[in-house]
């Protein structure tokens, strides 16, 4: 298994941010490897991602939510979590990503590298879309 986290802060209210990850659909719009999305109901999709180099096809669920503090989401060989904290003005969010590494074979020798860089970029690509949703503070 290979786990990587990193965190962001958002200026938006916890409530704006959360609304955001329960919704699989929002998705393709700051994830960047996510290239389809095909929701099959309000807490779960067909997602067929990129993963480093790899495509990867998964069927994931909303698997935990604590309202405007916490979203898990879970497929066979991937899972992510995220954790927001509001304080004055803004929204922390630090996510955790799992791979299972023995289900996708990444065409990279150093897969964990590829991970955090995509994490990374998908925390930013995840403020921008909550700064640009008109919910800034």
């Amino acid at each position: 298994m290979i786990i990587v986290q990193d965190a962001v802060r958002v200026g938006v209210p916890a409530a704006s941010a959360y609304a955001h990850l329960v919704r699989f659909d929002e998705y393709p719009r700051f994830m960047s490897g996510v290239l389809g999305c095909t929701p099959v109901d309000d807490a779960a999709a067909h997602l067929t991602l990129d993963v480093g180099g790899c495509r990867v096809e998964l069927d994931a669920v909303i698997a935990d939510t604590d309202p405007d503090a916490y979203v898990h989401w879970d497929a066979a060989t991937l899972s992510e979590s995220f954790w927001l904290q509001e304080t004055a003005g803004h929204t922390d969010v630090t996510a955790v990503l799992r791979l299972d590494q023995h289900s996708v074979r990444l065409y990279d020798d150093l897969p964990e590298d590829v991970l955090r860089r995509r994490l990374r970029m998908d925390l930013k690509g995840f403020r921008r879309l909550c700064e640009e949703s008109g919910d800034a503070r």
